[in-house]
């Protein structure tokens, strides 16, 4: 983690993807030199397109998405799960409504969540429960509505979770409980009380380990990162019940949350270090007037995808288990009986379902990375393409003399497609961003760097021809003032651009 966060450097301008890199040969047995023409990029040629994976052709993923609201019946699993074949993820979020389930007292209706279930897992995506959501037959609403306060309620919610886990018990291991219980709108009808969810938590939990064997619960599952609300529920004692801890960081700049994350790590270290840490839900907007946002705009698809693709990347550079984007399509008439429209989906709803800018993306994204994703021991220095990237700045970085460019995020990661090497502008995401390029010196600790190294844009697809690079240490392996790869003349977005083997691309 620590690495990673030398890696994670701050904020500059940013540029289109037809900025690109110097065509100069590389003299691998010299020290590092810079060609006087150097300072001028040439277009990249490209040389492929991403090959697109199914879910079932790749083991393991870090990315999830939202299928929540199917408890209010807001979409059509068979008109919106046809699309998830085509969409290399591996996590997919369920509401289980107990209020859809138990229209009438003590009669369980399972045919709309099963059908949400087997959707997901007949497509080899794994569904998890938010475990969630009251019930008028018990008291005055649903959405947000918690059982503690009436014996009734409590006893009636006890006899569901019971049911529902018993019934699934050999299709989910992950149970949620509860969704962003420090909000007033999700925890009603008293105030929030960190205190009363973790009771929640403790009477339900066991319910769910006892007839779910092997069960893992998920817990916290907070709005924002709330420190004291965060910290009140770890003193009543949830660090004890759960394995797991969500969060869902709502925010206009992704690696705005970077440091809070690191911080939430630390203090669960404090309480119970093995519990992991999952980004339960995140989105943003594809268009103007989205309810549930409070974010700043403007809203367009392509902004919407560039901050998917900086969330997800984000998160899989702070070693991030589990990471969601909310959600798989667009939402009318949210909240029930509005009239609004949530679009934060990456599919359009009306007047037909189809795909937006972030579904191709999160396709591209997914079937470049997958697999048991950690951070690679890699430490990344940057400089503005308009300076030059020579053995004396080398040497400045080495004693400390220079500083990394301001404003370059990056994360280097371990995937099953080999090493991946992100980097973007951590400014705001723009439909037309400025004109930018970096030199970057990559020091690899696992390794010794890429030896065809290409440039992957998961936005469009496209796989570029990147010749300006130097390993200079291949022929001088003792040269110990001299050992980074430099990767000169690179477009700068605002959006990861991904440097990878062509071998595993190609």
């Amino acid at each position: 983690m620590e690495n990673n966060r030398r890696n994670f450097l701050k904020t500059l301008s940013v540029l289109p993807l037809s900025a690109s890199l110097d065509q100069l040969e590389t003299n691998v047995s010299s020290p590092i030199t810079q060609p006087a023409d150097s300072l001028t990029a040439a277009p990249l040629k490209k040389i492929g397109t991403v090959r697109l994976k199914k879910p079932s052709e790749i083991k393991r993923s870090p990315f999830g998405i939202g299928c929540e609201t199917l408890d209010r019946d807001l979409w059509k699993p068979k008109e919106v799960y046809p699309w998830v074949d085509s969409l290399p993820i591996k996590w997919g979020r369920l509401q289980t409504g107990w209020g859809r389930v138990e229209r009438e007292k003590g009669k369980y209706d399972w045919g709309w969540l099963d059908e949400s279930v087997d959707g997901l897992v007949s497509r080899n995506v794994t569904p998890f429960f938010n475990v969630s959501y009251g019930n008028t037959n018990y008291m005055a609403g649903e959405v947000g509505y918690h059982p503690l306060d009436s014996p009734e309620a409590n006893e009636a919610w006890k006899r569901y979770v019971t049911a529902l886990t018993r019934r699934y018990k050999n299709k989910i291991k992950h149970y949620e409980i509860w969704n962003e219980p420090n909000l007033g709108g999700f925890w009603a009808p008293d105030k929030p009380n960190p205190q009363k969810y973790v009771q929640l938590v403790r009477e339900t939990a066991p319910i769910i380990r006892k007839n779910c064997p092997g069960a893992i619960i998920v817990g916290g599952v907070v709005s924002q990162m709330p420190t004291y609300y965060i910290q009140e529920m770890l003193k009543a004692g949830l660090a004890d019940l759960i394995d797991i801890f969500s969060f869902h960081p709502y925010t206009t700049i992704p690696e705005s949350y970077s440091e809070r994350t690191v911080a939430l790590r630390k203090l669960l270290d404090q309480h119970n270090p093995k519990i992991k840490i999952w980004q339960g839900e995140n989105g943003f907007p594809s268009d103007p007037n989205s309810t549930g946002y409070g974010g700043e705009g403007p809203w367009t698809e392509t902004i919407q995808a560039k901050v998917m693709l900086r969330r997800l990347l984000t998160d899989c550079s702070l070693d991030i288990d589990m990471t969601l984007w909310f959600l798989i399509v667009d939402l009318h008439d949210y909240p029930k009986g509005s009239g609004k429209v949530n679009y934060k989906g990456i599919l359009r709803q009306k007047p037909k379902v189809k795909p937006k800018i972030a579904y191709k993306a999160l396709q591209h994204l997914g079937s470049l990375v997958h697999g048991d994703v950690r951070t690679r021991s890699s430490i990344v220095h940057a400089v503005a393409g308009s300076e030059p990237a020579t053995e004396k700045e080398y040497r400045l970085f080495g004693n400390g003399l220079k500083k990394s460019l301001d404003g370059i995020c990056s994360a280097v990661l371990n995937t099953d497609n080999g090493t991946v090497f992100a980097y973007w502008s951590g400014a705001k995401a723009a439909d037309k961003p400025a004109d930018s390029t970096i030199h970057a010196f990559f020091w690899d600790w696992e390794g010794r760097g890429f030896n065809e190294p290409v440039l992957v844009d998961p936005l469009s697809g496209d796989i570029l021809d990147l010749t300006n690079h130097e390993k200079i240490y291949d022929k001088d392996k003792w040269r110990v003032d001299a050992e980074a790869q430099v990767f000169r003349q690179l477009p700068l977005q605002d959006y990861p651009l991904l440097i990878m083997e062509k071998s595993n691309v190609v």
